[in-house]
């Protein structure tokens, strides 16, 4: 009996003493801790995705009080026409159609002016445009739309141009056609492809002469700015003082000019660029596939940038373990997997301190204050679990060298999956070359 109740103690202290020496027991621990911190970085990521979200929705409240974005579609005019149909008895019915020409030429000249608005904590970008629409159009030609011109209605010719925010109008509209000034209302006569806009009823008669037009607006608008090239010939030209624009929509500048100080483009467009013709009848043409346009871009993105370090958090916490580890192996050291545990969420409440940070203060500061943070905070709390003090050196040393990587990454764009990559190869030799020597058979056997 005595030599079993000696036995038993000895058995519990040589598992003991297995679990915590045992090479599989402990990766298989680090890797139950790497996949438990996934939990608080998904967590982080939904999070910043909400907040990002949240900056859209001020932005579009914002926008709805101060004007969305423009679209300028036209102007276009419409001439009603009759046909007619002739019964057995004599009797005749009239059918109205609608037929509709685009000017001969079109030349648009736009001045932007920028507006920074600020709700809450996020910044909304604004402009107001002054734009000056100037062109002319050709005599109708219904007989190439085979229309019998006995039959047009040449007094009910109404003038339409499409504007998309009508909140952001901010001067009567009036239109200057063929020497005659005549004021626009609200509503157009071709809603289906125009939508929202002003009209006007003009003079058109069948002298053969052209119709040179001029209309001014003033209209508040936020972020995008697009026309579409509805002239024979059309040119559009814009200035702002916002610095940041990015060119969309089917048609790019064919000059253009950015600086510290705002932009200017040009675009040159032609009615063989398009897939629509100058006039037509009855039928509807999408113009909205075939604009140009601007948009005022905020160029430093917080939360993309967020997002963007977010993904590397299994990489840096990784390294960082693969680091203890080797420590465990070369300096027969024990660390518990619980204090492993410890790391790993330090190294993931980094995040959350840079989204809350960058809100406030900026990216490149809360990423600096961030990292530096948990960079002081682990180098202290391993020199008290290492008590080696050249160990902590080496390890404030590589997470120096994670967090400077992964912010140069972060200000990378068009190269920035080469320079990981290469970061990655670079990492990976690194750990092949410090652990070429190890025998990984006798990891166990320690000293006593």
């Amino acid at each position: 009996m005595n030599n079993e109740s000696t036995n038993q103690p000895n058995i519990f202290q040589r598992f003991t003493q297995w679990l915590k020496e045992s090479l599989i027991v402990k990766l298989l621990s680090i890797g139950f801790i790497v996949i438990l911190l996934l939990i608080p970085n998904v967590m982080i990521s939904e999070l910043i995705r909400e907040r990002q979200h949240r900056q859209d929705q001020v932005k579009q409240e914002v926008s709805q009080s101060w004007g969305g974005a423009q679209a300028i579609r036209g102007p276009l005019l419409s001439i009603p026409y009759s046909t007619w149909q002739t019964w057995e008895d004599g009797k005749r019915t009239e059918t109205r159609h609608t037929a509709w020409f685009l000017p001969k030429k079109l030349v648009v000249d736009g001045d932007l002016k920028h507006q920074i608005r600020r709700r809450s904590i996020f910044d909304v970008v604004l402009y107001q445009a002054e734009i000056k629409l100037t062109g002319e159009f050709e005599q109708p030609d219904f007989q190439a739309l085979h229309v019998n011109p006995e039959d047009v209605h040449w007094d009910e010719a109404r003038l339409s141009t499409g504007i998309s925010g009508m909140t952001g109008i901010k001067e009567a509209v009036m239109v200057q056609w063929a020497g005659q000034a005549l004021p626009m209302e609200p509503g157009t006569s071709a809603t289906s492809f125009l939508g929202n806009g002003v009209s006007s009823e003009v003079p058109v008669d069948t002298d053969g002469k052209t119709y040179p037009f001029s209309i001014p607006l003033k209209l508040n608008g936020s972020e995008n700015l697009s026309f579409d090239p509805v002239g024979k010939a059309t040119t559009v030209n814009l200035r702002s003082d916002w610095h940041s624009p990015s060119f969309e929509g089917a048609f790019l500048p064919d000059q253009r000019e950015i600086t510290p100080n705002g932009f200017t483009a040009q675009w040159q467009v032609l009615d063989l660029n398009r897939p629509y013709p100058q006039q037509w009848k009855d039928e509807d043409v999408n113009f909205g596939q075939f604009e140009l346009s601007v948009r005022l871009i905020q160029p430093v993105d917080e939360y993309l940038k967020n997002t963007r370090s977010s993904k590397y958090a299994i990489l840096v916490v990784g390294l960082t373990f693969l680091l203890y580890f080797f420590f465990e192996v070369l300096q027969k050291l024990l660390i518990h997997p619980f204090q492993y545990l410890l790391v790993g969420l330090a190294l993931t409440v980094f995040y959350l301190l840079l989204l809350s940070l960058s809100e406030h203060v900026g990216f490149n500061a809360a990423y600096l204050v961030s990292s530096v943070a948990t960079i002081v905070l682990i180098a202290g709390y391993s020199f008290s679990v290492l008590k080696i003090k050249r160990l902590v050196v080496q390890l404030l040393l590589l997470l120096v060298a994670i967090y400077g990587f992964i912010f140069i990454l972060l200000q990378l764009e068009d190269y920035a999956l080469l320079a990981g990559s290469a970061g990655v190869f670079l990492a990976l030799a690194s750990v092949m070359w410090a652990s070429r020597k190890i025998d990984w058979y006798n990891l166990g056997e320690r000293s006593n």
